[in-house]
């Protein structure tokens, strides 16, 4: 290998002349110093090494290629690892977000929730209100168990009105809203239902409402019937009362569209239906088809403290008939409002109330003046500190 030597008075000079001499591709065997004089050791004869491909031109332009290389080569790892960098923060922001989005969610439905827990909630503990809170109408009603919504829809009955003034205006409201004004008129029906769950007191009411009518129309004598079937078979209950009211007793066993119940009796029936519920409500819908609605009355039969679970699945079986509603065994337990606002909240009317096994003069028509004092009654005397 034929080698160079080249002597400058610095380093630059001396690359200068070797790339004159040897050309771009010299290669750099050594570097030294002579005194104050740089020599450089090159050759451009390779033994068959691979060349490297430089730029051509002077040393001047060689070292700046180099040098962009150098900066092209950093900005590159750089921008590669700024890259890098964005794409994890925009994971973890992405993930951070969808976290935050998720935190969110949960907020504003516990948000919901309390405020669907706050608008259900009454205010037990009066200390630490202030006059004008502690003596609010509204806050007394819900107090007493009437619901959000009939506070709130019969507000204008007792808006501005103080607490005695108020609580009296309400409860008037809610009777009108709830009584049956034209209850009478079921005694004129052909036929008069009598559902309800088992052991509301069905038998002893339609003995009641047999009495009843023949107390208002002295020539008419209802028939007494008991609705079975095979499976449900009619207690002797009422045939103690038909006895007893020198009426009229008969069995009907349902069959096919109730074809022949126009044939059990001739004149006005009342039906005590022993029946599931679904064969209840086919045989009322065939009599109501046969007879026509108008000459038929469902009376729906629903003991005083039945839950609102009990009250609304009984109105549900029954609801298409529009049943009027009668509460038995008064006597025995009180009416609460959480019972009355479960009829208001589903447009059902009351047209009875009784209590006692008496059959004479313990049925009372549920017109708005005495349901207005029955709720009054139960007010004063049962809940008074709250008022």
């Amino acid at each position: 290998m034929t080698t160079h030597k080249f002597l400058a008075s610095d380093s630059s000079s001396a690359m200068e002349e070797v790339v004159k001499k040897l050309g771009p591709d010299a290669l750099i065997i050594s570097t030294s110093k002579r005194g104050n004089m740089v020599e450089i050791e090159a050759t451009n004869n390779f033994s068959n090494r691979e060349k490297r491909k430089e730029p051509k031109g002077n040393f001047s332009d060689v070292l700046h290629s180099k040098i962009d290389s150098l900066r092209e080569k950093q900005r590159n790892r750089i921008y590669n690892r700024e890259t890098s960098d964005f794409a994890i923060s925009t994971v973890r922001n992405s993930s951070i977000n969808q976290n935050q989005s998720s935190e969110m969610l949960k907020v504003r439905e516990q948000i919901n929730h309390l405020q669907t827990m706050l608008s259900g909630m009454v205010i037990t503990d009066e200390k630490g209100l202030n006059e004008k809170t502690g003596s609010d109408v509204s806050l007394k009603l819900r107090q007493l168990e009437f619901t959000p919504a009939i506070v709130s829809s019969l507000k204008p009955a007792y808006h501005g009105l103080n607490l005695d003034r108020g609580r009296s205006a309400f409860l008037k409201a809610f009777a009108n809203k709830i009584a049956c004004e034209e209850v009478e008129d079921i005694f004129k029906s052909e036929v008069i239902f009598i559902a309800g769950p088992s052991g509301a007191g069905k038998t002893t009411l339609s003995a009641k409402i047999a009495a009843r009518i023949m107390e208002e129309k002295r020539q008419e004598r209802p028939t007494l019937v008991s609705a079975e079937s095979e499976l449900v078979n009619g207690r002797d209950d009422l045939s103690y009362y038909s006895k007893l009211l020198n009426l009229q007793k008969l069995n009907y066993k349902i069959d096919e569209n109730c074809r022949s119940f126009a044939n059990v009796c001739v004149g006005q029936k009342i039906v005590d239906i022993s029946l599931i519920a679904e064969e209840g409500k086919y045989l009322i819908e065939n009599v109501r088809n046969q007879l026509g609605a108008t000459r038929v009355a469902t009376i729906l039969c629903l003991p005083s403290g039945s839950s609102k679970q009990l009250i609304n699945h009984q109105i549900n079986n029954y609801k298409e008939f529009n049943p009027i509603t009668a509460f038995t065994k008064i006597d025995e337990c009180q009416i609460f409002p959480r019972e009355l606002c479960v009829l208001a909240d589903k447009n059902v009317k009351i047209g009875f109330l009784t209590g006692s096994k008496t059959i004479l003069g313990s049925l009372a028509l549920s017109e708005p003046d005495v349901l207005f004092s029955h709720l009054e009654s139960y007010i004063t005397s049962e809940l008074n500190y709250v008022f």
